[in-house]
Formats: C-alpha cells, sequence, structure tokens
C-alpha cells in the first residue's frame, strides 16, 4: 500500500545543506564504567553516529547536483571535544564545507528536549534550506531528536525516510517512509524542512587520503550555548528530564556446567546435574 501527499510550499534555491552529526563512543571491545551517573567517556575513543553517516552522504549527494554548501554541525561537552573534532573532519574528508562545534560543558547535562532547543537556536541563525540528521544515535536511540528540532525551527519535517528525490531544482523533496504492515508513505516537501534518515538509503562514500590530509588544517567553528543563541534561562524552561541514578544490571551467577573427564564420566556428572535439578526422574 502506498500513500502519497499533497505539497507543501516552498521557496528559493537549494544554497545551504545542514547535517547534524553526532560524535558516539565506540565501545567495541572495552569494559564500561559508570561516573556521575553516566558512561566515563575518559577512556573512550569516538565516531560518527552511523546514521548521521546516511545524512552526510545525502547532503553532498545534493551539493554535487545544486551546489551551495554542507555545514556539519555537532555538540557535547569538553570530554567529547577531541571526538567530536575526529567527526567533524571526517566530514570535512568526504566533502562537507563548514563545521561548527556546540562544546559547553552545561550541554551533557540537558536532557533532550532542551538540547533540540540548542540545535534550533544555532540553526536558526544560519538558516540553511534543508536539515538532515541520522533517525536515531547509536547511544540513545530515542528518535526525537530530529523532530524537536524541526518543531523548534517552526518547519515541516518527515523522519525515518528511506529514499530522497530533489524535485524544482532542490526547492522541494519527495521523499518515502515505511510504515507498519507493509505501508509505503511517499510525499513532497519544501523548503526550509528536516529530514531524518534510515541506514540504508545511500552508500556512504570512504575519503580519500589526500582529503583526510587535508582535513586535518581546515578551521572548525566552537561555540558556547550562548554563542548559539541559547539563552540558560530559555534552555532551563524545557530542561525538565534529570537523571536520578544509573548504573549496570546486577551480574547474574553462571549456570554453565563444565563436564571434565572421560565420555563416561561426563556422562555421569550430566545425569546427576539434571537429576539434582529435579530436570530427570529416575
Amino acid at each position: 500500500m502506498v500513500i502519497n501527499r499533497t505539497p507543501v510550499s516552498c521557496h528559493g534555491d537549494l544554497v545551504k545543506i545542514a547535517v547534524l552529526a553526532k560524535a558516539v563512543p565506540d565501545v567495541k571491545n572495552v569494559r564500561l564504567t559508570m561516573k556521575e551517573n553516566d558512561i566515563d567517556t575518559a577512556d573512550l575513543n569516538f565516531l560518527i553516529n552511523e546514521q548521521d553517516s546516511y545524512s552526510l552522504e545525502e547532503a553532498l549527494r545534493l551539493k554535487e547536483k545544486f551546489g551551495g554548501e554542507v555545514i556539519v554541525i555537532t555538540a557535547g561537552g569538553e570530554a567529547r571535544r577531541k571526538g567530536m573534532t575526529q567527526v567533524v573532519r571526517e566530514c570535512y574528508a568526504k566533502g562537507a564545507d563548514r563545521g561548527i562545534m556546540i562544546v559547553d560543558e552545561a550541554f551533557q547535562k540537558l536532557d533532550d528536549l532542551a538540547r533540540a532547543r540548542v540545535f534550533s537556536s544555532l540553526l536558526t541563525q544560519e538558516k540553511p534550506d534543508v536539515v538532515i540528521c541520522g533517525s536515531q544515535s547509536f547511544d540513545t536511540a530515542t528518535s526525537r531528536m530530529g523532530p524537536m528540532v524541526a518543531e523548534f525551527m517552526g518547519i515541516p519535517h518527515a523522519s525515518l525516510i528511506t529514499s530522497l528525490e530533489p524535485l524544482e531544482g532542490g526547492k522541494a523533496f519527495r521523499v518515502s517512509r515505511d510504515l507498519e504492515q507493509g505501508v509505503q508513505e511517499i510525499l513532497q516537501i519544501g523548503t526550509p524542512c528536516l529530514l531524518t534518515t534510515q541506514t540504508g538509503i545511500n552508500t556512504p562514500r570512504y575519503a580519500a587520503l589526500s582529503k583526510i590530509i587535508m582535513a586535518t588544517r581546515k578551521e572548525i567553528r566552537t561555540v558556547s550555548l550562548q554563542d548559539a543563541g541559547a539563552a540558560q534561562g530559555d534552555i532551563g524552561k524545557f530542561d525538565l528530564v534529570k537523571v536520578v541514578s544509573a548504573g549496570f544490571p546486577a551480574e547474574k551467577a553462571s549456570n554453565v556446567l563444565i563436564l571434565k573427564g572421560t565420555p563416561e564420566e561426563e556422562a555421569a556428572q550430566l545425569v546427576r546435574s539434571l537429576r539434582e535439578k529435579g530436570l530427570l526422574q529416575r
């Protein structure tokens, strides 16, 4: 089943594309520890959120087709500065034009709604024609950041899109969304707008070594919450969720039975164990 929606109003040519790219911890083959009701990230490496890499690829394809510039925006506390820098430089190496990092300890303690307010304030200053980000992040997986940013900006949005087709020279887009029970929604949306992408919408490109080297020389603009246009009092109205405590689940005792000896001895051990647990009748 396919649902078609009527296009909304649009304006101007596509000249500026903003990508929200989150630096997420690389938790493969590491032992996580807690610090102040959060994961201790001091010894962790960071990489670009996987779904945001698909958003970047969509932005770069739009730039190659219509021109303009791609701006990458990321945010976090001081502990994530190195990781955010790596993320922005990776985006530079692939073709992004400008990078903005919101580095502020206060940001890391905000809830999602307040963070969305921060992003919307900075984006309102930049006035992009389209904002693209992943539908969810690897570490929190809430799927709500994009829609909340769009609501704060007062622009239409389409989430969880699986295809993106520019129309009218980039003034509008036709997007597809997979809904429940095999239903596919196809809608048209005009700019300015916000789109969140699903994994698999495209194949993200790799950066050439020469471009990776060049990316290390490009400037990254670093701003505080205040520079981003987010007044502390304004943010406080939306920062309503507080983490009271956090920790790892208690480790469960292992129920693994290791058998040793000859096959006959192992069989006897297994039968004895099953009888003791009441799982085998005599």
